[in-house]
Parts: C-alpha cells; structure tokens; sequence
C-alpha cells in the first residue's frame, strides 16, 4: 500500500473539481490509482476514508478503470471517453431497476445465468440493450465489434428463416423480410 500513491488520488480528485476539459483526465488518472491500490490489497472502504471519498465513490472509480482503462491498456487519459459518461453508466454503477432485493430491501445473490434456449435469446437482448442504452462504450468497441454488429441482422434473419419464423413477401421479384407481417399472423 503506498502513501505517495493516495495523495496522488487526492491531487487528482481536487484538480477534477474545476469545470474544464482536464477534470476528465484527471479523473481516469485518479481511477488507474484507486484500481491499483485496491489491487494491492487497501480496502475501498479504507481508501475512501485516506482520501475523503465514500468507499461507493472508490467503488465506482474501481470499476471506471476495471471496464475502460483495462480495456485500452497504454490508451492516454485524454483519450478516453468523457469519464462523466463512463461513471455513470450502468456497467459501472449497476442497473438499480434489476438489482435484486431480499429482506427489507438488502440486495441478494443474482440467479445463475439461464444456459437454456430462452436464457441465450434474453442474453443477446440484453447485451445489445446495454450497448444501446450507453453511448460511453461505442467509442470502446473495435473494429471487429462493428463488423460482428453489422452482421447481426442477417445471422437472425438466417436463424428465422431457417427455423421457419421469418415471413417473407415477394417485392419487386425478391423475398424481403417482414415482421409485420409475421407478428399478425403470430398474435392471430
């Protein structure tokens, strides 16, 4: 555990406290040192209280840097996306409306992921809602992410058709999908 590195942090946070273009920069640097003193075995808890944090914040900016700054090791802190995004997005913080409840409202264990046909579908569902739902990671995807997104569509309209569930309707000469359709003749 290393002193010169929690007053870093507090440098850092105090520096980010101005309005400006570089309270990003100092905020991800600020969350590289969090991430590598928790790493060394400080507690958040205990960090927190070191720098005048809660030990939520430490968690936050723990996970800021566990989601991006791991992702994009060598990646300069000015080229990062805005850390506002990433801090509050809900791959840091948790998505509070799926967060499960126990007893008087403690938080309890997430079921074990569904490995059954339904539980793939509501995995893809979700992940693609994720990605929609914040902006802060389409920077973070690569090249070869876009590709695999670009295909989607037709990988499903294979998988549709192929099962037999996708409807088709001959236009100018061509089979074009049409859910629509397919919905009416579903709900009918």
């Amino acid at each position: 555990m290393n002193e010169a590195r929690v007053a870093e942090i507090k440098s850092h946070l105090e520096a980010a406290e101005v309005p400006n273009r570089e309270a990003s920069t100092h905020m991800w640097i600020a969350a590289r040192l969090i991430w590598e003193e928790v790493e060394s075995g400080k507690s958040r808890r205990a960090l927190g209280d070191e720098i005048g944090k809660s030990h939520t914040h430490v968690r936050y900016m723990y996970n800021c840097w566990s989601v991006v700054g791991l992702a994009h090791p060598g990646t300069k802190p000015e080229d990062l996306p805005p850390f506002n995004e990433v801090y509050h997005s809900t791959e840091v913080r948790g998505d509070p409306e799926s967060a499960p409840e126990g007893e008087a409202g403690q938080r309890k264990r997430p079921e074990p992921p569904d490995h059954t046909a339904h539980g793939h579908v509501m995995a893809a569902a979700e992940a693609i809602d994720a990605l929609l739902r914040n902006p802060a990671y389409w920077p973070l995807l690569t090249n070869d992410d876009w590709v695999i997104l670009r295909e989607l569509p037709a990988v499903i309209d294979g998988l549709l058709t192929d099962s037999g569930h996708l409807c088709l309707n001959r236009v100018r000469g061509r089979l074009v999908p049409n859910r629509l359709s397919c919905l009416v003749s579903l709900t009918a």
